[in-house]
């Protein structure tokens, strides 16, 4: 592929991936690319994003799962569902911490009233993650997603055929649910998290082309917005990869860094103000470089159209040489001609 005068190889994702990290120098092809091409990498790489966050989310909810299932073993001691409403512990308030994320489970199957549920929802909206089992329905939040997720009993159970439930046929449900549970947990997060992260990255990228795009401008650089936009997608590769290396070290350690969305921002303007400065800099040494090819094409025409002179004032100097010898030979055979009497003329004098 070629573009203004620059030749493009065609690259897979990850050659793309690893020049996005290390070679500001490649930054010049990408702003070359095309804004469905740069799409397709910014998909791709919060597809890897999200695929990670899903697992370590997945993970987190097996262990939370585990918890909850001895939990559920050793303080639950009456649990009947029937038509869509559960009744625990003789609707008793139960309420225990979990883990770390999911820091709270609430059960209460008592009859309450809307503001007793709203205000059930308030508090499992201020923790990271939890758990709230009501009568009719249970919710759940995780870190991992904004908002709560809310469920009947009825709706979800009917789509398997189950219209009572007991202690005993919980835990087997459990038991042998437990991978289809994983997997749903793991769709579901890849879902949310990836149309969540793929908007906040865009617009991320949308206002990092826009600082390009000044940028480019204040160094007198004609760069269109799209490829400044080009140019913010590749520059924010390094930051979503230190995310998924914060996310798995926060998760297997529990070590935080408070400023961590700051610096992501950091990384990613200074890769866009660098990418930009040495865009300019290769434009302007190929802008000498022309320059010195006309000079020296330049010169070049000027030493042929005085050689192409110098022959033809050649050319006319022996055609008019030529010329006069010809004149020369043509005087003298005139000249020859007249000396030569004629055939029977008179001869001249008195002689007979």
């Amino acid at each position: 592929m070629e573009a203004n005068g620059k030749n493009i190889k065609k690259e897979g994702f990850f050659r793309a991936f690893i020049k996005s990290i290390k070679d500001f120098d490649k930054y010049e092809d990408f702003a070359l690319e095309s804004i469905g091409k740069t799409t397709v990498y910014l998909l791709k790489l919060i597809a890897i994003f999200t695929v990670v966050i899903s697992s370590l989310t997945t993970y987190r909810f097996s262990k939370a799962l585990n918890k909850i299932t001895a939990y559920y073993d050793d303080n639950i001691s009456q649990l009947s569902y029937e038509d869509g409403v559960l009744e625990i512990n003789n609707n008793q308030k139960v309420e225990a911490t979990v883990d770390d994320i999911y820091q709270n489970v609430i059960i209460d199957t008592s009859e309450l009233t809307n503001e007793q549920i709203e205000k059930y929802k308030e508090e499992l909206q201020n923790k990271n993650g939890g758990f709230l089992l009501l009568r009719d329905k249970f919710l759940y939040k995780n870190e991992m997603v904004q908002g709560i997720t809310e469920k009947n009993y009825k709706d979800l159970l009917e789509q398997n055929n189950i219209q009572t439930l007991d202690k005993q046929s919980i835990t087997n449900m459990i038991a042998e649910s437990q991978t289809k549970i994983y997997i749903v947990t793991f769709v579901t997060t890849f879902i949310l998290t990836f149309s969540a992260f793929f908007i906040s990255v865009l617009l991320d990228a949308l206002a990092l082309g826009i600082l390009g795009f000044i940028i480019a401008r204040g160094v007198k650089l004609k760069l269109r917005y799209g490829a400044a936009f080009s140019v913010a997608v590749h520059s924010l590769t390094l930051p979503i990869v230190l995310n998924i290396i914060y996310a798995i070290i926060k998760e297997f350690t529990g070590c935080t860094v408070k400023y961590f969305q700051t610096m992501y921002t950091a990384i990613a303007c200074i890769y866009v103000v660098t990418s930009i400065l040495i865009i300019r800099s290769d434009y302007i040494k190929r802008q000498n470089e022309l320059e010195k090819i006309k000079s020296v094409q330049e010169r070049v025409r000027e030493e042929l159209e005085l050689q192409r002179q110098k022959e033809e004032d050649e050319e006319a100097k022996r055609k008019e040489e030529e010329e006069k010898k010809n004149q020369r030979q043509k005087e003298r055979k005139q000249k020859k001609g007249k000396d030569i009497p004629s055939i029977g003329s008179k001869p001249e004098g008195n002689n007979v």
